[in-house]
């Protein structure tokens, strides 16, 4: 089971769900609730950030584009959080593409709006403040698990974190869509997939994955504990 705490209010947001009424109406009033796409792109690389993001159902990739059209995922950002934390670190611009992994609705903010918000202090700056650093330690624990963990175990960690922010039994994603997130191309995904399901963590499925969580847990590496355990004590009221 996941440890991200799953006590979501109607807003569906669980980082919002935490913040005082009057804070979650001001961010309520202030933002537009839209439906993304898998593999729709919420946020260019080198670019400034217009808008903030408050994930609802979606589960975004953030993604480091490198020269050659090649890329890797740095972290997942669900319900749990935001994407566009330049915004609130005033960069000039943010290095990552943000890629929709899967499907579904988050509240779009204009940036400025979110940054006034956020200079006003109180709970809201708060919880930003403690996301940044789970997701920090995030990017970390990533780096790490890329440079000594096979692809098998690495698919499975990256199964686990997206399943722990949808909630849904099955995941709807592309080999390219993982490739990307992963560093592999999609023979490799493929054969990654298959031997996970030689192993009953998943069942491959024409356009999903569904996953079968105990079974997974054992194929995915130390890395998948290591960030549930910190997510729970890090992002717990």
């Amino acid at each position: 089971m996941s440890n991200i705490p799953q006590q979501v209010s109607a807003s569906g947001s669980l980082l919002l769900s935490q913040l005082p009424v009057h804070e979650r109406n001001a961010i309520h009033r202030g933002s537009e609730t839209h439906f993304y796409g898998v593999g729709e792109l919420l946020l260019a690389a080198n670019t400034h950030s217009r808008f903030v993001f408050f994930p609802i159902e979606v589960v975004v990739s953030v993604v480091r584009p490198l020269r050659e059209h090649l890329s890797v995922e740095i972290g997942v950002v669900g319900n749990e959080g935001m994407i566009g934390l330049d915004v609130i670190m005033e960069a000039k611009t943010q290095l990552d593409d943000a890629v929709v992994q899967s499907a579904g609705a988050a509240y779009r903010m204009p940036a400025d709006d979110l940054l006034k918000q956020f200079h006003r202090g109180g709970a809201l700056q708060k919880h930003l403040l403690r996301f940044t650093h789970a997701f920090l330690g995030q990017v970390a624990q990533n780096a790490v698990c890329n440079r000594f963990h096979p692809l098998n175990s690495r698919m499975a960690k990256w199964l686990l974190m997206i399943h722990d922010r949808t909630a849904v039994p099955e995941i709807h994603s592309t080999p390219a869509l993982m490739g990307i997130a992963l560093g592999a191309n999609e023979k490799e995904i493929e054969a990654a997939l298959s031997q996970l399901a030689l192993l009953k963590g998943i069942r491959q499925r024409r356009h999903s994955i569904a996953i079968e969580r105990d079974q997974l847990e054992l194929s995915a590496c130390e890395c998948y504990e290591t960030l549930r355990q910190e997510y729970g004590r890090t992002l717990a009221s």
